[in-house]
């Protein structure tokens, strides 16, 4: 997609081994939606072929819902051992999160179980797993800062009491998403 493809060839590139594992959902969108990508976007199939005939290292190419195919998920690390995973396996556009109660579904059901199910597939199958995933600005909410530098992490807050005492709290922060899309990606 937008960012797994640019990202596969650079690693590709670097000469790491590369497995694509995607659901192809970014064309099942653009179909549903009845609109064309301004760049053409050509099937996973052709892309490898044209890097294969170009001298690319070949990469190698799954077609797999994440989300849904959780043991298929498990068996691939098992197998495949992998040393680190580059996740952008999430529905990508906050407009599509909030168009239809169908959209809203799909974007918080792919975005947050495919999440889930890679972290849980990653610890039982015991391996030591580097994850690189793809976040967003979206979850600091829109224009509600001011200007000023937004603190991200663990923030150390002082909760006032009924009675006028206060303590100490680590609240995790930011968390004010602005659409579903940007609340699956406070929930990871």
């Amino acid at each position: 997609g937008f960012c797994g493809w640019p990202c596969a060839v650079n690693l590709a590139d670097q000469n790491h081994d590369v497995v694509i594992v995607d659901n192809l959902s970014r064309r099942k969108i653009d179909i549903d939606l009845e609109v064309e990508s301004l760049t053409p976007i050509v099937s996973i199939g052709e892309r490898l072929n044209v890097r294969e005939s170009i001298g690319g290292k070949p990469m190698r190419f799954i077609h797999m819902d994440i989300a849904h195919e959780y043991q298929r998920l498990l068996d691939l690390i098992i197998e495949e051992k992998p040393d680190s995973v580059v996740h952008f396996a999430e529905q990508r556009a906050a407009p599509y999160s909030m168009k239809s109660s169908a959209t809203k579904r799909y974007t918080v059901d792919n975005n947050v179980n495919g999440t889930h199910n890679l972290l849980a597939a990653i610890v039982e199958s015991g391996q030591d797993i580097h994850v690189v995933h793809l976040g967003t600005m979206g979850v600091y909410g829109y224009g509600s800062h001011r200007g000023a530098t937004i603190p991200e992490g663990y923030l150390k807050v002082e909760v006032p009491q009924p009675d006028g005492s206060r303590f100490e709290e680590e609240i995790l922060h930011p968390a004010s998403p602005g659409s579903v899309y940007h609340m699956t990606k406070t929930l990871d």
